[in-house]
């Protein structure tokens, strides 16, 4: 009876086993309700759809939307990407085996919703997922998982019971739900049980070692005409590529006014000094110097090749630079992994086309020797992502910070091992809100602010303005120095009186260049260079002549006297941080003592000028100017005036500078040797471990701090054994056995990847200045830095060889150049 009916609300429609057919040009995973998964056996005998609802092409559009908001993606390295291509060549496939994309740090990973009883679950694919299973990767761009060896070599068949049945998740559609792919009867173990994966997987690891070996080759050892051809081919090749990595060498520029065509060998005597024989550039010249020298190779490539294969275009030399290009930052980058630790330095400024540049370097420890290598320069306002295309373009430190990040995901280096960061202390690098510093540190967590040192003693002394007569007097010096240099009878004048030396400019960034243009007039040079200005206010010319005696007689004046003699304070603590400031404030302590030595200085050189050291006018009402200090004689006049105010600006400015923070970084010079240790040696051990537990191998407190003690033992006894004592922190890295001190290794290498300045990146915006010049400001940004590379890494080999290989396998060549 009516008992024994079923619930018709749990009899399941035959129609829901089956998903409705799309429409004709619509979107298929926007139509998509529900995914129906199947559970695969690997005996065939069970074939159950299960109906999984399922919002996995929603989510993962908005996952793909929220990643590529701060991912600059590179599609060459997704197999996504070459899914629904026809043929795809051995260059890019080998590169989506070997270096196939894989997420970055905080990558947020695409999901399903499966719902279960009513209740709603998100399925993520995992990291873990990738990690396991070798064969597995994840589409960017496909928000999905792919089996990299079956998309590339799996026939269009081969699956299910008859082996006909159309291959397609995993292999010409991606994996999109992440429910049930562990376990026996998981999606991936039951793809890896699969006859054709395992042919695939086969027929990829083949390809790779012939891609790599040609030689080995079936084909190519059948064929020797073939590999003839392509030695010929070579050979033809060499000497172009010889010539334009010379020219990158030596920072010598490529591109003339007629490069295109053939290049002519026969030239008449009468067409000597035409205009296309004569307009060439530093490229077709040294190759024609070639065949002239007797290179028959080049002379009969050039002779018989097509127009369209001769090799010397304007193209093919972008490409052999971007080669090499690849081949260098390959070999920094093989450097960078195998040291682990590292540091990056970057900072940005603008070229001659108004291009804003950001370089990027990177310090590491390598083979006992402390590297820091330039990396890339980048467009900055290319690499930024702006919603609206009128709003303003701002570079904000949050944008740097991506850029960076971006080009570390382009590189593959993983912030997880980056222990410092090192730029300069301008605002949108160092603000504690919006720096480029602040964002970058929420990626590398492990990283410390490493300021450049040498900012900070050149700011510091630029700040010393705020006292107006130091900063008359170092204004004052500048105009000297550019009326010295003005012409060559004025600046021969001072050759003669300074013995042979020139004044030199003083230089707005550089500490060690701004304090030698400051020193150059103390002393007896201040005489020289008011003997030197005397001659020339006799000259004729009335303004030249004017000029001179102006800055003769501000020169003489008693306040500049005593500014120039009193910046030598800073020079005697440079090494040392803590001790500058410390040795500043016990100046400031002993200001009578140490300034009447200054002072006793001054008077003798203003004796040799014939100027008499006195006070200034003082007005009684005055209140806002710091002539207005009390004072019986000029020697307490000045020291208040000048002396101590400079003191007290400079004190308070490297404090503010030098916050605890930065200061902390010198903790691990605990680790140097010594013989003995004491308490705030302990603490400072204890800090360490705190800073770095991540990267520590027994990141115990105990375990670090016995560890420390055995490691003073061990000098203490080589002290007493009469053994040297290594002076240098690489000698000491090397004497650290990593098996008895692991963790005193780690924090040693640490301290020797801490970046100290940014001087790297500043030497890159100089060969920046030397490659793209006003004759040069077209350049673009990948032959930019490919030049720059072979300009400034003239200590990394660059063979011919390779860059021949490279170029035959990026795409088809008409001329046949590997085998």
């Amino acid at each position: 009876g009516d008992s024994f009916k079923r619930n018709s609300r749990s009899v399941r429609q035959i129609d829901t086993f089956f998903s409705k057919k799309p429409k004709l040009g619509s979107d298929n995973r926007q139509n998509e309700s529900s995914i129906s998964t199947s559970v695969p056996n690997s005996d065939h005998r069970n074939n159950l759809a299960i109906d999984i609802p399922c919002t996995n092409t929603l989510s993962a559009s908005k996952s793909e939307q929220k990643n590529d908001s701060h991912i600059n993606f590179d599609y060459s390295s997704d197999i996504g990407c070459f899914i629904e291509s026809k043929s795809i060549d051995n260059s890019s496939k080998a590169n989506l085996l070997e270096k196939h994309w894989m997420p970055p740090i905080n990558y947020e990973f695409p999901f399903c919703v499966v719902t279960k009883n009513g209740k709603q679950t998100k399925k993520y694919a995992q990291r873990s997922h990738l990690n396991k299973f070798h064969w597995l990767v994840l589409s960017h761009k496909d928000q999905g998982l792919y089996c990299k060896y079956c998309a590339l070599f799996a026939s269009g068949s081969g699956g299910g019971v008859q082996t006909n049945t159309p291959l397609k998740r995993l292999v010409k559609q991606p994996l999109k739900a992440f429910d049930d792919l562990l376990g026996e009867k998981g999606s991936l173990l039951t793809h890896q049980r699969n006859k054709y994966h395992q042919m695939s997987v086969e027929a990829g690891k083949c390809f790779l070692v012939t891609y790599h070996n040609p030689d080995l080759n079936v084909a190519n050892q059948v064929c020797k005409q073939r590999m003839a051809q392509v030695k010929e081919n070579r050979d033809r090749l060499q000497p172009i590529v010889s010539t334009i990595v010379l020219c990158g060498r030596q920072n010598i520029p490529l591109r003339g006014h007629r490069d295109d065509g053939k290049i002519i060998l026969n030239v008449d005597k009468n067409e000597q000094n035409s205009v296309v024989a004569n307009q060439e550039g530093n490229f077709r010249a040294p190759l024609r110097f070639r065949i002239e020298s007797g290179d028959s190779n080049l002379r009969q490539h050039l002779e018989v090749a097509n127009s369209n294969a001769t090799y010397i275009s304007k193209t093919v030399q972008n490409e052999l630079i971007d080669t090499c290009k690849d081949l260098i930052q390959e070999a920094i980058l093989a450097r960078v992994k195998e040291a682990k630790l590292f540091s990056l330095i970057f900072d940005e400024t603008t070229d001659i086309s108004h291009t804003e540049q950001l370089s990027l370097s990177i310090r590491y420890f390598y083979n006992g020797v402390i590297k820091e290598d330039f990396l890339t320069f980048c467009d900055a306002y290319e690499m930024i992502h702006f919603e609206d295309a009128r709003a303003e373009r701002r570079l904000t430190g949050v944008e740097l910070s991506r850029i960076v990040e971006d080009l570390c995901f382009k590189f593959d280096i993983d912030l997880a091992w980056c222990v410092g960061i090192g730029t300069d202390s301008c605002s949108v690098m160092a603000s504690e809100t919006k720096g480029a510093l602040h964002e970058l540190s929420k990626k590398a967590t492990n990283a410390k602010r490493c300021p450049c040192n040498n900012h900070i003693l050149n700011n510091s002394l630029a700040k010393s303005s705020k006292v107006s007569a130091c900063r008359n007097a170092s204004a004052t010096m500048r105009k000297v120095v550019a009326f010295a240099n003005a012409s060559t009878k004025r600046h021969k004048v001072f050759e003669e009186e300074l013995e042979g030396m020139a004044l030199q400019g003083i230089c707005e960034t550089r500490w060690v260049e701004r304090h030698d243009g400051h020193l150059q007039f103390q002393g007896y040079n201040l005489v020289k260079i008011c003997n030197a200005l005397h001659r020339i206010t006799t000259w004729e010319d009335s303004k030249t002549a004017s000029d001179a005696q102006c800055l003769r007689h501000v020169l003489c004046s008693s306040e500049f006297i005593i500014a120039s003699t009193s910046s030598i304070d800073l020079k005697r603590a440079t090494d040392a941080m803590k001790d500058t400031i410390f040795l500043l404030k016990q100046k400031r302590t002993n200001s009578d003592v140490v300034f009447q030595q200054l002072f006793s200085e001054s008077k003798e050189i203003s004796e040799q000028l014939d100027v008499e050291i006195r006070l200034p006018r003082i007005v009684p009402r005055q209140k806002h100017r710091e002539n207005n200090q009390p004072g019986q004689t000029a020697e307490e006049y000045f020291r208040k005036s000048i002396y101590i105010p400079l003191l007290d600006s400079i004190i308070a400015d490297l404090e503010e500078r030098l916050s605890p923070e930065v200061l902390s970084l010198f903790n691990l010079g605990v680790f140097l040797p010594k013989t003995v240790y004491s308490e705030v040696d302990l603490v400072a051990v204890r800090e360490a471990v705190k800073n770095y537990t991540e990267l520590l191998h027994r990141p115990h407190i105990s375990t670090v701090l016995s560890e420390f003690q055995l490691w003073v033992t061990k000098w203490k006894r080589e002290v007493e054994s009469g053994n040297k004592v290594p002076e240098f922190l690489p000698q000491v890295i090397e004497q650290c056995d990593t098996d008895l001190y692991p963790n005193i290794n780690v924090l040693l290498q640490i301290l020797a990847t801490l970046p100290v300045s940014a001087a790297t990146a500043e030497r890159s915006f100089s060969t920046l200045r030397r490659l793209k010049t006003w004759l040069r400001s077209n350049m673009g940004e990948e032959r930019l830095t490919g030049l720059a590379l072979l300009n400034i890494h003239k200590n990394i080999a660059v063979n011919v060889d390779d860059i021949i290989t490279r170029f035959g396998k990026t795409k088809q060549r008409r001329l046949n150049f590997v085998i």
